[in-house]
């Protein structure tokens, strides 16, 4: 500005004297001014005054040239010398002006080997008048940048060295961290490629990283320092994640982040992959800013500081604690749920007794609030000061909510908590469970999963509380849990162990009836369930067309005889017959007669096949009930200097060559039921039973 005026006046009003004049006050200070004076040359420039445009360039020269050794006065004297000749002016020396660009651009690039080539490339020395100069001068500056070894920066590549320079098709090749000899035009060089100096971050990883390596994993916070401090800026997590990519493995990225922002200087803004980092000059500092941030911040933003920065310093902690602790006050009556959630964050924390009276206060209607308490957490600790504050009450409210409750977690934890204050409450609620699950869907699939492990629990089992798990396949409160009831009915669930370890047999004839009337539950789990109880008591189905135990293999390669029947043998004798019938007199036809027969005979054992596949139940390893002698066993027997081990499978399995025996055969029978130390008639010996396992 000259007197007051700005520079953009000047122009406009056309006072180029006074344009003139600021641009000659402004070389006093050309790196504190570089704006005014480009801002001036262009405005001469455009307003066609090519002899004051003349004139300031000269005074430019004259006056930049003897601070040329800073790099910015040695850009900016470059730069006024360009804009200057494209518009019209014509500086020179009295050595011509090709001596001008060069030392001018030599020393707007210093140390760059290349220069001299690059010009002599593009024949800068043959160059006529000050304009064709400039654009031989600028072509070669368009290559200055990229000299091979250079080291530059790339969004999603990372670090990479120029190793050649295309000319011929206007590109430069790259050496990538992971991918080399990348071709780039130059156009494009010139937009993405960020060039790395000695000692950035960047720089060190591509051209030594091992000793970058041990320096990052030894200490994080010093690593965190000098990446922040080589970018010069703030930084995304995602940015820092990429710059030590290959530094620290994909599994070490979590604790290597969180040990790096540990560091008191380290201030992260945010959550995510969009969290941003920053490094302040001291703790003190970072928890002034992270503070100042605090106070300013909306309440859900305060809370999101407090939760990642509770742990950097205890000054820190307490001062934001005790802010939130009075916005929880100020939130009781208008959103109690909230005013909880932000009491029990800051409770630990020393000096914050207000946490507690806005617990108790907002705890007055404790079933009023518990629904609206989305953390789980959060309504444990509100069940837990329950508990203590209300110690009368307390069995009666956590057997009410008891049945609300959505979390596995959580209801463990009042069932637990009932058994310590009050052990009939708690009674009083399981009966109710059992026999009303509807009640509490949630709790009853948790009731039946803790059956599945606990033996307490298993003793409540029986067919009403088993016929109430069926009908829980169709509630459609319970969602997705539906799942994990059905898996309880699988071959080796909550279910058939009941049948086979715990059940009478006339619960397991009440349960399978009611079995028969659920549709909700697949073929496949049902034929399981029943094959588990048909093991576990043989007698329970016996009609006259009784049912039978055979491995799966027996059963496919029944099935596959069965198959051979009808589509080879019986189509094979059935054209037999057709050609036996074409030779006429059917009285004298033997062949005739001999094929007619055995196509009864096929058809009489396809059928016979077929009946007995509908009566055979596959065994399962997996459910063979080895505290005593049932199909699917394999039994180890002791008599004297004897020992013999047979298995009992079914009709379909035995090969008494193996000592596979079928375990309706009379063997089988003499040993079906009895249990380890018991005797047994086996073979025509007496033997004692030493093991009983399964057979798989």
């Amino acid at each position: 500005m000259t007197n007051g005026a700005p520079l953009q006046s000047l122009l406009s009003e056309k006072r180029y004297d006074l344009v003139e004049s600021a641009f000659q006050d402004a070389l006093s200070d050309p790196a504190g001014k570089a704006e005014t004076l480009l801002a001036a040359v262009r405005g001469l420039a455009r307003a066609g005054q090519k002899a004051r445009l003349q004139s300031v360039a000269a005074a430019a020269e004259a006056a930049l040239k003897k601070e040329s050794s800073d790099p910015a006065v040695a850009r900016l004297r470059w730069a006024i010398l360009k804009e200057a000749v494209r518009a019209g002016a014509t500086p020179s020396t009295p050595d011509g002006f090709h001596r001008l660009f060069e030392e001018a651009l030599a020393a707007a690039w210093p140390n760059r080997p290349s220069l001299v080539a690059l010009l002599g490339r593009f024949k800068f020395r043959e160059a006529k008048d000050p304009a064709d100069g400039l654009g031989r001068a600028e072509k070669a500056e368009k290559w200055l940048p990229f000299e091979v070894g250079r080291v530059f920066s790339m969004a999603g590549r990372g670090a990479g060295k120029v190793v050649e320079t295309n000319f011929a098709l206007d590109s430069v090749r790259v050496d990538f961290e992971a991918a080399k000899g990348i071709a780039i035009p130059i156009g494009v060089a010139s937009k993405n490629l960020a060039p790395l100096a000695e000692g950035h971050f960047l720089f060190e990883k591509f051209t030594a990283p091992e000793a970058l390596r041990a320096q990052v994993i030894d200490d994080p916070g010093a690593a965190m320092k000098r990446l922040i401090e080589s970018f010069g800026r703030t930084m995304t997590m995602s940015e820092v994640k990429e710059a030590v990519k290959g530094l620290i493995s994909e599994d070490a990225w979590t604790s290597w982040w969180a040990a790096a922002r540990r560091n008191p200087q380290v201030v992260v803004h945010g959550s995510g992959r969009k969290a941003t980092v920053e490094w302040s000059g001291s703790a003190d500092a970072a928890d002034a800013n992270l503070l100042a941030r605090f106070d300013k911040a909306p309440l859900k933003d305060r809370l999101e500081l407090f939760r990642k920065n509770q742990k950097r310093s205890t000054d820190l902690a307490i001062s934001m604690a005790k802010a939130l602790a009075k916005d929880a006050e100020e939130l009781e009556d208008r959103d109690p749920a909230l005013a909880f959630e932000i009491a029990v964050l800051v409770e630990k924390f020393p000096g914050v007794a207000l946490a507690g009276a806005v617990e108790r206060h907002v705890l007055e209607r404790p079933l009023a609030l518990l629904p609206r308490l989305q953390d789980r957490a959060i309504r444990e600790r509100a069940l837990e000061v329950i508990v203590k504050e209300k110690p009368a009450e307390a069995p009666a409210i956590l057997a009410e909510w008891f049945f609300k409750e959505e979390d596995s977690r959580t209801i463990e934890a009042i069932d637990r908590s009932l058994a310590e204050i009050d052990p009939d409450t708690r009674e009083r609620t399981l009966e109710k469970l059992t026999k009303s699950p509807r009640s509490g869907p949630r709790a009853f699939v948790w009731f039946a999963q803790r059956s599945a492990q606990d033996e307490a629990f298993r003793a409540r089992l029986n067919p009403p509380v088993l016929t109430r798990l069926l009908d829980a396949l169709t509630w459609d409160e319970l969602g997705a849990a539906r799942s994990k009831v059905r898996e309880m009915f699988d071959r080796t669930g909550l279910v058939a162990g009941w049948l086979v370890k715990q059940a009478t047999v006339e619960e397991a004839r009440v349960f399978l009836e009611a079995l028969t009337r659920h549709q909700e539950l697949e073929p496949h789990r049902r034929d399981g369930l029943l094959a588990a109880a048909e093991m576990r008591f043989p007698d329970l189905r016996k009609t006259d067309d009784d049912t039978f135990f055979v491995t799966a293999g027996a059963i496919e390669a029944k099935r596959k005889e069965l198959e051979n029947i009808l589509k080879v043998e019986i189509p094979e004798n059935t054209k037999g017959i057709a050609i036996a019938a074409a030779e006429g007199d059917l009285t004298e036809n033997f062949e005739y007669k001999a094929r007619r027969d055995k196509q009864q005979l096929l058809s009489a054992r396809a059928g016979k096949i077929q009946e007995e596949l509908g009566k055979a139940r596959a065994l399962d390893p997996a459910t063979v009930d080895t505290t005593e002698v049932r199909p699917g066993a394999r039994v180890t027997l002791k008599g004297g200097v004897t020992e013999k081990t047979v298995t009992l499978l079914g009709p379909w399995d035995s090969k008494p060559e193996e000592r596979i025996y079928s375990y309706l055969s009379d063997l089988g029978k003499a040993l079906l039921g009895k249990t380890v130390g018991e005797k047994a008639n086996v073979l025509g010996e007496s033997l004692v039973i030493e093991k009983i396992e399964s057979w798989k």
